[in-house]
């Protein structure tokens, strides 16, 4: 009878990686410098840094974004919640809740795609980088389906629940 535990588990599980997929609004952090020599240090030192995986993938996508004018903010990092991703960083797109994902390795992505596909979510993977674009699948439903696909073909991934 491990079987019944075992299921409600994993549809709790499912839930909670469905719900942390996408950030909201309200938590989003803006930052103001008017600094303007404290700006320029922090430029030089940003680009002074190897570029980690993180950047790698967040540029991909980004870079992406813009090539096919799809509206999005600069995403922001946030905390990963029980979507078992090593990080996470929130961003609308086109007016809607959207983030990126980045999972540790294929076992914790495939465990996150199963859930949201089996919760009807809409993202677009890069299986070799271990990440997602997850995008808005309630009330921005019809732009995100839409979108999906370019995404995909822009960054040589695949479009999931478009």
């Amino acid at each position: 009878m491990r079987c019944i535990p075992t299921l409600a588990a994993a549809t709790v599980l499912a839930a909670g990686l469905f719900l942390a997929a996408c950030g909201n609004d309200d938590d989003a952090k803006v930052e103001t410098n008017s600094n303007s020599s404290s700006s320029e240090a922090r430029q030089v030192e940003t680009t002074a840094k190897p570029v980690s995986k993180s950047d790698s993938v967040v540029q991909r996508f980004t870079t992406a974004l813009d090539d096919l004018d799809i509206e999005h903010a600069e995403p922001v990092r946030e905390e990963v919640g029980l979507s078992g991703a090593s990080m996470r960083f929130d961003m609308p797109v086109n007016s809607y809740d959207a983030g990126i994902n980045i999972f540790p390795d294929e076992e914790a992505l495939t465990t996150w795609q199963e859930a949201s596909d089996s919760l009807g979510g809409i993202h677009v993977a890069l299986p070799d980088e271990y990440a997602v674009l997850t995008l808005n699948s309630s009330e921005g439903i019809a732009d995100s389906a839409k979108i999906a696909p370019m995404i995909a073909e822009a960054v040589g991934g695949t479009a999931h629940g478009a």
